[in-house]
């Protein structure tokens, strides 16, 4: 009688992966990246932002310049890391509810992994690299066309950044 127990109990555990791969999967939205490299816009930390993403993954970006870095951390465990030599901070909150800390200074790397991210970015000398789903708010200079940097949204060609504000999505609902 034992041994046919055993035998019943490690049929069931092999079905178990079939059943599950049998069951209908949730959609999942595909991820996606957004590509931003050395990117400006006039006026650098006090004009507009040179990109505001609203992101469920990650982001990666440096700061050469003077600028800053808005993080809100909508969603998640992890914190957001910052590490740069001479790089100030201060609490901001967006919309009087969703609190955020401030990074501003020169020559500072940043990162918001994991969770649902706000991240809005100031200055000049300013690359990224987003990751999973989202949509991002990107602006370049109205006084040097030519010269304010280039972005790439899912793997596309690269492409100047705007004169005037520009919305797209990456990875794929």
């Amino acid at each position: 009688m034992r041994p046919i127990l055993v035998l019943l109990a490690g049929a069931a555990i092999l079905a178990l992966p079939a059943a599950a791969a049998a069951r209908p999967q949730a959609h999942h939205a595909a991820p996606g990246f957004l590509v931003v490299r050395d990117a400006s816009t006039d006026n650098g930390i006090t004009g507009r932002p040179v990109a505001t993403l609203v992101v469920h993954g990650f982001v990666l970006g440096r700061v050469a310049q003077e600028g800053a870095v808005q993080l809100y951390h909508l969603r998640g465990l992890l914190p957001a890391q910052v590490d740069g030599i001479d790089v100030s901070r201060r609490a901001v909150t967006f919309r009087r509810v969703v609190q955020g800390t401030e990074y501003s200074g020169s020559g500072f790397r940043f990162r918001a992994v994991g969770g649902f991210w706000r991240v809005v970015v100031y200055g000049a000398g300013v690359s990224l690299y987003a990751g999973g789903t989202g949509r991002a708010y990107l602006h370049g200079s109205v006084e040097y066309p030519r010269g304010d940097g280039d972005y790439s949204v899912n793997g596309g060609t690269f492409v100047s950044l705007p004169s005037g504000v520009v919305k797209r999505r990456f990875g794929a609902k």
